[in-house]
């Protein structure tokens, strides 16, 4: 694993190349290669400083090879000198050992979200929830997908741990204000994020599918929640209307690419739960990767240093 590596030590081992490109050599022609290497432990950057064509034609078709090489300090952190890249078949593959996963256990997660879905009272809410959470796919992949490709909870299980969380935020909020639906704003939460199922593809690495990139997971949410309210006979066309909106305007602002603002208490409640699950989790992450520091580095996304003790 990439993160028990010490400065001078060997490495082999299957690697995920996230990101590559040639770097020009500053004082004598040609380039180096920077790669993002990664497993399921953590990342870290890759230099090649010297290669054979055929590797550029193989990172433009995959991303999974055996790399061989050796760990080296650069500016206090640690770096990969990439010696050897092969190409590795299919077989060889478990996808498992190099993408990370949630730190909070499946069965965990059910029995927190079993525990949301009971409080529904509303049938046609329960009725769409557990369709949606049954579904042979869909199921499947709420329970498998990430929730971000860098922000937060970029892993396995990303998307289910996030909304769980927001769900429970928002259902405690709703709690203190009388006139907020809480079938609503529980239903909502869990579902406000879905459209991610099919932005993101993980089955190699994270990234982008082609429909996630022309749409978005807004969009692509929308599609999926109306498809699936319409197998449900009689479900209130207003209800419907609620929910959309929901899904709609859970960015919150049009800057965030959000195509509503929260226009219903309940759409206000999940916006501020998902942002703060977002942030809360960034800070979560940068106590746990300096843990001996008193502040964290500068975090482009949040725009700060992050106080630490």
């Amino acid at each position: 694993m990439l993160k028990d590596c010490k400065a001078g030590e060997r490495f082999e081992g299957l690697l995920l190349i996230n990101e590559w490109k040639e770097v020009p050599f500053r004082q004598k022609p040609g380039a180096y290669l920077s790669l993002s290497c990664q497993d399921r432990s953590g990342m870290m950057q890759g230099k090649m400083w010297s290669y054979n064509p055929q590797v550029l034609v193989w990172l433009k078709d995959e991303d999974i090879f055996r790399i061989k090489g050796v760990a080296s300090e650069y500016r206090g952190s640690l770096d990969l000198t990439v010696e050897t890249i092969e190409m590795v078949r299919k077989e060889e593959v478990d996808l498992s050992d190099l993408l990370p996963s949630s730190p909070v256990a499946a069965d965990e997660l059910e029995r927190r979200l079993y525990f949301l879905m009971k409080k529904i009272v509303r049938p046609e809410l329960k009725a769409l929830l557990e369709q949606i959470f049954r579904h042979p796919e869909w199921g499947s992949a709420y329970r498998k997908a990430p929730a971000a490709i860098k922000i937060h909870q970029a892993y396995l299980r990303g998307l289910w741990e996030h909304s769980v969380r927001v769900a429970e935020l928002a259902d405690g909020i709703s709690s203190n204000y009388s006139q907020i639906n809480r079938d609503l704003v529980v239903t909502g939460a869990l579902l406000h994020d879905i459209g991610k199922i099919r932005e993101y593809s993980y089955e190699r690495g994270i990234k982008f599918t082609t429909e996630g990139r022309l749409l978005g997971h807004i969009i692509l949410g929308i599609e999926l929640l109306t498809e699936e309210i319409a197998k449900i006979p009689s479900f209130p066309r207003e209800l419907r209307s609620k929910l959309v909106h929901i899904l709609t305007s859970h960015h919150g602002k049009y800057e965030w690419q959000s195509p509503k603002r929260p226009k219903l208490m309940e759409a206000l409640v999940i916006h501020y739960a998902d942002a703060m699950d977002a942030e809360l989790y960034q800070f979560e992450q940068a106590k746990e990767d300096h843990p001996d520091d008193e502040w964290s580095p500068y975090i482009p996304s949040m725009e700060r240093f992050i106080y630490l003790k």
